[in-house]
C-alpha cells in the first residue's frame, strides 16, 4: 500500500473542508437564490412579450446591450444582428443625436423631463419604417451607463386620428356648404359654432365670434331669446319662427329654427336661419295663381252669361235699323197706311240722331263682343301648343285684351293712353303659342299702361302713348312694344329680368312678369328679348321670333 504524503492530506482536508462549506452556504441560500432567479425569468418575460419595443444602449461601448423580442418582431431584425450594434441602425439621425446630447451634456440631461415623449421612426429591415413615441430613461448598473429607450408603435393611433381629422373636416366643410345660417351655442348662450355663411351674411370672423354671447353677435335673435334660453334649458324642444328684415335689397324674409342640443357633458343649442324670401314669394304667387285661375273660372261664366243679353241687345239693334231702312218694301207700305211720308220719318232720325246712335250702340255691342270672346278663348287655351298662326290677329287680341281693363280710349285730359298699331300686313304666318304670344304682349302692354299712369314726372297736358309695331326682319319676325313712359335707370334694367323684382309697392305686384315673358320668348320659342330704357325716355321691348311655319299636309306642325 503506498504511503500518502502529508501535501496530499493537507490538500483531502482542504477541499473537504470546502465542500462542507459550499455545501453548508447552498442549503442556506438556495431558497432565496431560487426565489429571485424565478424573478427574474418572470421579469424577462414580461419584457420579451411586452407590446412596446424595448432597447437598452451601452453609452460606453455605444451599442445595444440588450433588445426585448418585439423590437425584434417590428424592426424584422434577429438578436444576433442587433446585440453589439450602434443605434443608428434602427434609429435615424436625429433621434441618435439626441441619445448623444443626453449622455454628454449635463444642462440636457437635467432638463429631460422624466415624462417627456419625441415622435421618432424605427427603421426597419427593407427600408421601410414605423412611426413610433419613444421615451428616454437613464441608468446606472455595476458602474456603467445605460440608456433604456421604449419605443411605441402609433400607426394605429395615428390612422385613428387622420380618420378623425377626415370625419370633422368633412363635418366641417358640410356645415360651411350650407347656405344656412348655422350657429351652435353653449349652455351660457356663447357661441361655439359660427359657419361660413354666417360669416358672409355677417361679416363676422368665426375666431371672433367663438365665444362670445350669441346676441351681441346677431342682435336681431333678441326677440327670439325666450325660444333659445328655453331650448337651452331643456324647458322646450326649439321652435321655428318667421321673421322679416327691410334692407337696401327690400323687404327679405327669415326662418329660424331652433333646436336643442345634448351630450353627456354639455348642453346648448343650434340655431339654423335660412333666407325664404324666394320661398315666400313663390307662395304668394302661387296664391295669386289660383285666385287667378278661380278669377278664370269666373270670367268665362260671366262671359257666357254677358253673351245671352249681349246677343238679345245686337238683335234688336239690327232689327231696330231694319224697320228705319228704306231698302224694306214692308216699311214704305206701313208708313203709307199711316199717312205718313217714309221720308219724313228718315229726315226726323237724322235730325235726332237715332241712327248714329244706333250705328254705336251696335258697334260698342259688337266690341264687347269680341273682348267676350277673346276673353273666353284665353281662358280656354292650355298654352302649350304651337301652330302655324296670324301673328298679326294674335297682336290685334292681346291688345284688344290688355286695354279692356283700362280707360285708354278718352279723347280728352292728359290721363289717357294712345295706342298705335304699325303692324305690318306682309309678316307671314309663324309658328308659335298663340295663347303665349298673348300672354307676353299682355303682360308688357299692362307694364307701360302702369308705369305711364303712375309716373310722378309726366308733364300737364301729356298723353300717354304706347306704340306696337310688327315687322319682317329677315329670317325674324320684330315685335316692338315702345311707351313714352317715365323708363328706367341702369341699375333697374340690369334686374328687371330678374325673378320677383318689382318696382311696385308691396301687394302690386309679383314681379313675375317680364321674368316670364323673357322665358316664354327665349326658351319656348327660341327668339331673344331686349330691354331699350333710359330715364325719361321711356322704355322699348324689342321681340324676336324665328320667321317659320312648316306645317304637314295634315296640318301638323313641327
Amino acid at each position: 500500500m503506498k504511503r500518502r504524503s502529508k501535501t496530499d492530506n493537507n490538500e483531502n482536508v482542504r477541499n473537504k473542508l470546502i465542500g462542507l462549506g459550499e455545501n453548508s452556504m447552498r442549503k442556506s441560500y438556495y431558497p432565496e437564490l431560487r426565489e429571485r432567479i424565478n424573478e427574474l425569468e418572470r421579469f424577462r418575460a414580461l419584457v420579451e412579450h411586452a407590446n412596446d419595443a424595448l432597447f437598452v444602449l451601452d453609452a460606453f461601448s455605444w451599442s445595444f446591450a440588450d433588445i426585448n423580442k418585439t423590437a425584434l418582431n417590428k424592426t424584422g431584425y434577429s438578436r444576433e444582428e442587433l446585440l453589439d450594434s450602434p443605434p443608428e441602425l434602427v434609429f435615424p439621425e436625429d433621434t441618435c443625436f439626441l441619445l448623444h446630447e443626453v449622455l454628454i451634456d449635463d444642462e440636457v440631461y437635467s432638463s429631460w423631463d422624466r415624462e417627456d415623449v419625441s415622435t421618432t421612426e424605427l427603421l426597419c429591415r427593407g427600408g421601410s419604417s414605423i412611426p413610433v413615441e419613444m421615451t428616454l430613461r437613464v441608468h446606472f448598473v455595476g458602474g456603467r451607463l445605460y440608456l433604456v429607450m421604449v419605443a411605441r408603435d402609433v400607426r394605429r393611433r395615428l390612422a385613428d386620428q387622420r380618420e378623425l381629422r377626415r370625419t370633422r373636416n368633412y363635418l366641417a366643410n358640410v356645415i360651411d356648404s350650407m347656405q344656412s345660417i348655422l350657429v351652435g351655442v353653449d349652455e351660457k348662450a356663447n357661441v361655439v359654432l359660427w359657419n361660413a355663411f354666417a360669416v358672409k351674411e355677417t361679416g363676422i370672423p368665426a375666431e371672433e365670434a367663438e365665444g362670445r354671447f350669441v346676441f351681441k353677435m346677431m342682435p336681431e335673435l333678441r326677440r327670439f331669446e325666450s325660444l333659445i334660453s328655453e331650448t337651452i334649458k331643456g324647458s322646450q324642444v326649439g321652435g321655428t319662427e318667421i321673421f322679416h328684415v327691410d334692407s337696401g335689397r327690400g323687404t327679405v324674409f327669415f326662418e329660424i329654427v331652433v333646436f336643442p342640443f345634448k351630450s353627456e357633458e354639455e348642453s346648448g343649442a343650434v340655431i339654423r336661419i335660412d333666407d325664404i324670401t324666394a320661398r315666400t314669394r313663390m307662395e304668394e304667387v302661387m296664391v295669386q295663381t289660383e285666385k287667378m285661375m278661380t278669377v278664370g273660372g269666373l270670367a268665362a261664366g260671366m262671359a257666357h252669361e254677358i253673351n245671352n243679353p249681349l246677343g238679345g241687345i245686337l238683335q234688336g239693334v239690327q232689327n231696330i235699323q231694319r224697320r228705319i231702312s228704306s231698302d224694306l218694301n214692308k216699311n214704305l207700305k206701313v208708313a203709307e197706311e199711316l199717312g205718313i211720308p217714309f221720308e219724313k220719318i228718315m229726315q226726323y232720325c237724322e235730325k235726332r240722331g237715332i241712327v248714329q246712335k244706333l250705328e254705336s250702340v251696335r258697334q260698342m255691342g259688337e266690341r264687347s263682343a269680341r273682348i267676350v270672346s277673346n276673353m273666353l278663348q284665353f281662358s280656354r287655351q292650355s298654352g302649350g301648343e304651337k301652330v302655324c298662326s296670324n301673328i298679326g290677329k294674335v297682336v290685334e287680341t292681346a291688345i284688344e285684351l290688355s286695354f279692356s281693363g283700362y280707360d285708354i280710349y278718352r279723347n280728352s285730359g292728359d290721363k289717357g293712353v294712345e295706342i298705335i298699331r304699325e303692324l305690318d300686313d306682309s309678316v307671314n304666318d309663324i309658328l308659335c303659342s298663340p295663347s303665349e304670344i298673348e300672354q307676353v304682349l299682355i303682360n308688357l302692354i299692362k307694364n307701360s299702361v302702369q308705369a305711364i299712369y303712375t309716373a310722378a314726372d309726366n308733364p300737364e297736358g301729356r298723353r300717354g302713348v304706347i306704340a306696337v309695331r310688327l315687322r319682317p326682319d329677315g329670317d325674324f319676325v320684330r315685335l316692338e312694344i315702345e311707351d313714352n313712359g317715365p323708363g328706367m335707370d341702369q341699375d333697374t334694367r340690369r334686374k328687371a329680368l330678374e325673378p320677383f323684382f318689382t318696382t311696385k309697392p308691396a301687394g302690386e305686384g309679383t314681379g313675375l312678369g317680364l321674368f316670364v315673358s323673357y322665358f316664354i320668348i327665349t326658351q319656348k320659342h327660341g327668339g331673344t328679348f331686349d330691354i331699350e330704357t333710359a330715364p325719361g325716355k321711356g322704355m322699348k321691348v324689342i321681340i324676336r321670333l324665328p320667321a317659320v311655319c312648316n306645317c304637314s299636309s295634315q296640318g301638323e306642325c313641327s
